[in-house]
């Protein structure tokens, strides 16, 4: 995490901050913009948290104040027709309309509560497609394989023949190594015999005598050199393969979310660490690094983010959007709301799990950080 944190590391950190910002701005003003047309009332707009004398508070537009709040880690547009009536006369205690609030049609408070989802998944596809037309789709040539790590799984070969991280492999037995397959072939024709394997280090190259193991293995990690081009695509190519970009990846986090629950079974060669929970400072960490790769990069994790809140907050559980979904549904069918006191117990208990499940991220943050090698 020092990486993280290093004055290199500024730049990147700031910006993923600003793009969190941004994504809950867009999901705050979903819930708000579709609130304002249906004419609920909207005292507050707040991107964080935060008592009011803390906070900046920008202005006031369309009966709505307007703030930014020092707790930075989501934020709320206050609907007091939303709430539980005593919550709703807080909001509106200065108000003499808190004796009289409105009842709206559930439907109007469902499209309401699944408004910020929304913006968040068309967000995601403006961004996609925008990427393709703008930028281009990108495709990666592979011009060279070298060694990230010697000795990862304890076998010693390569550590033993004065293989080193960084060494850029050049030919293997005389046969000219390119991308990671063409090692893995050489390596797998020369098992538990002796093979000439040249590699380039600091420019220079400089040739060894390695025996693969009986499994074709001689103890490395392996990454690769690459040339990225970026093809433009016409403004209806963008649209179309945008949106089919934005369904793959979502049907992709819910599969994900499914394996995180043991719903789904994870492939055999998912990474060790691929469904770890992690929190604020670990998508920090992903945007911060996808920064430093540039712009078609740092943009593409926005979206992905933007529809990871989508998914999160369209969850059935008290206290997210599809918790109120969730009473809303069965207000519907039973005629009645849910009482007070039931919303109130389930969301205090949801509460508490969500605080345990964030410090279960914070601590993965930092006991198990993200690895980008």
């Amino acid at each position: 995490m020092l990486d993280l944190l290093s004055t290199s590391g500024i730049p990147g950190i700031a910006a993923m901050v600003l793009g969190l910002m941004f994504l809950i701005l867009v999901h705050e003003f979903g819930h708000w913009i579709v609130a304002r047309m249906f004419g609920f009332k909207t005292p507050v707009f707040s991107i964080g948290f935060g008592k009011r004398e803390w906070s900046w508070v920008i202005g006031t537009f369309w009966e709505t104040e307007f703030r930014l709040s020092p707790i930075l880690l989501g934020g709320y547009v206050s609907i007091p027709e939303l709430q539980d009536e005593t919550t709703a006369k807080e909001l509106m205690k200065d108000s003499p309309e808190a004796q009289n609030l409105k009842v709206f049609p559930v439907w109007q408070r469902m499209l309401v509560a699944v408004a910020g989802v929304v913006m968040n998944i068309i967000t995601a596809f403006i961004i996609f497609a925008s990427l393709l037309y703008f930028i281009g789709q990108p495709t990666a040539e592979i011009t060279g394989t070298k060694i990230t790590a010697v000795s990862p799984q304890q076998v010693t070969i390569a550590e033993d023949a004065g293989l080193q991280a960084g060494d850029k492999f050049v030919t293997i037995d005389g046969v000219k190594i390119v991308n990671p397959q063409d090692l893995i072939n050489s390596l797998q024709a020369h098992k538990n015999q002796p093979v000439a394997v040249t590699v380039d280090r600091n420019g220079q190259n400089l040739t060894v005598e390695v025996t693969p193991n009986a499994n074709g293995q001689i103890g490395i990690g392996l990454g690769v050199d690459s040339v990225v081009t970026y093809h433009k695509q016409g403004f209806g190519e963008s649209v179309s393969n945008g949106a089919k970009q934005t369904g793959a990846q979502l049907v992709g986090m819910v599969k994900g979310i499914g394996m995180m629950v043991g719903l789904v079974e994870p492939p055999a060669n998912l990474p060790d660490g691929a469904t770890d929970v992690h929190g604020v400072v670990g998508i920090v960490q992903i945007g911060a690094d996808a920064f430093s790769q540039g712009a078609f990069a740092f943009l593409s994790i926005v979206a992905l983010i933007s529809l990871n809140l989508a998914i999160l907050n369209i969850l059935p559980i008290p206290l997210l959007d599809g918790g109120h979904i969730m009473f809303y549904s069965i207000e519907a069918i039973r005629g009645k709301p849910v009482s007070i006191a039931t919303r109130n117990r389930l969301s205090s208990i949801f509460f508490m799990l969500l605080i345990w499940l964030m410090l279960y991220g914070l601590f993965n943050d930092i006991m198990k950080p993200i690895s980008f090698k």
